[in-house]
């Protein structure tokens, strides 16, 4: 489908990932998780910070990137000590990879959750000294999680702070019953989405939402909401008679409430446009926005399906113009304070994909 003249006037994605040399020794789950060739090509991108990541922004449009250490990153290091330390090295160098090309990239700081109070130190200092745009942490950190009474104080930091935390994907600490004899379902192919969507009902169903220190925290989850809104309705009435005498858990509001008013959706990965219209439906229209997961994911087909408008002829639905410019760059921006940059021109020709979104091999 042809691309709508001067449509959209900039695309900022949010979930594009990096690889600092010094956080190697924490990429076997990672590693793991992918075909040898296609990592291969994978980890040669996320160390490139420079002239290639640039070209391939522009070759498709893409006005800035918001980084992000690919993960687990130091969220499996078991000594809290050294994993404070590797945090406050990783936003030293995420800042000067941000300084080198201000008006092309931003930047989501690092915690090291195993040490609560030093988390807490080095998300100020991250957010106000370093000028990082918000925190993304990777799933559980050494199988904790973030309802957890030992984290309230920083996810209380990072409300009072105005920032959103992106909650990433990593692998489950334990494999689930349902994965044995496929270890294909414990990764990003499915188990990815189950565990930090009940990651994100931890911290509803806990009641995080409802305090007033942490009402308006916004978690943004990727991957069109990790299939927490193909349904908010099931949550609701599920809610209501499987909780209310079996749990005896109390919230101020029905689960999809919270969908609304606390999560915020990226579309990294997904190319469907029923997902998309379903995080439209269930976060709001003001609630969604791009991200291309790169280079895990190959940016061509996703940007293809924001420029197509997330057409879906059965129905007779596209995003009009105001939805376009909301979901590409104004949703982000307003979130994160970004202030907007100069439009990158359209590309003039489309970039190729290789089959199922893998890296084109150079």
């Amino acid at each position: 489908m042809p691309q709508p003249i001067g449509r959209p006037e900039r695309i900022v994605t949010v979930e594009e990932h990096v690889l600092p040399g010094f956080l190697s020794e924490y990429l076997d789950g990672a590693r793991n998780n992918l075909d040898a060739a296609y990592w291969t090509e994978a980890e040669h991108r996320l160390r490139d910070v420079g002239h290639e990541r640039l070209a391939a922004m522009d070759a498709h449009g893409v006005t800035v990137q918001v980084l992000s250490p690919t993960a687990p990153g130091i969220q499996i290091e078991p000594d809290p000590a050294k994993a404070t330390r590797l945090a406050a090295r990783t936003n030293d160098w995420l800042a000067e990879v941000v300084a080198s090309a201000p008006d092309r990239f931003a930047g989501f700081a690092t915690v090291a959750l195993q040490d609560p109070a030093a988390a807490v130190r080095e998300l100020r200092r991250a957010i106000g000294e370093l000028g990082l745009v918000g925190v993304l942490i990777n799933g559980h950190t050494c199988g904790s999680y973030l309802d957890e009474p030992q984290y309230r104080e920083f996810l209380e930091a990072v409300a009072g702070l105005g920032v959103p935390l992106y909650l990433h994907p990593a692998n489950a600490p334990d494999a689930a019953a349902w994965t044995a004899g496929h270890p294909q379902l414990r990764g990003p192919l499915f188990g990815w989405g189950v565990e930090t969507a009940a990651h994100f009902l931890r911290l509803l169903c806990a009641g995080v939402f409802d305090r007033p220190a942490t009402s308006e925290l916004t978690v943004i989850l990727g991957h069109a909401g990790e299939g927490l809104l193909a349904a908010p309705s099931r949550l609701d009435s599920r809610w209501q008679v499987a909780n209310a005498q079996r749990h005896g858990l109390r919230l101020d509001h029905p689960p999809s409430h919270y969908l609304r008013t606390n999560l915020f959706v990226t579309t990294s990965g997904v190319t469907d446009p029923l997902a998309f219209w379903a995080a439209v439906s269930g976060a709001g229209a003001g609630r969604v926005a791009v991200a291309l997961d790169y280079p895990m994911e190959e940016m061509g087909p996703q940007l293809t399906a924001l420029r197509a408008r997330w057409r879906v002829d059965e129905l007779g639905v596209a995003a009009d113009d105001d939805l376009l410019e909301r979901v590409a760059w104004r949703n982000i921006s307003e979130l994160l304070g970004l202030t907007p940059a100069a439009p990158r021109p359209a590309p003039a020709t489309a970039v190729p994909a290789a089959p199922n979104g893998a890296p084109v091999p150079r």
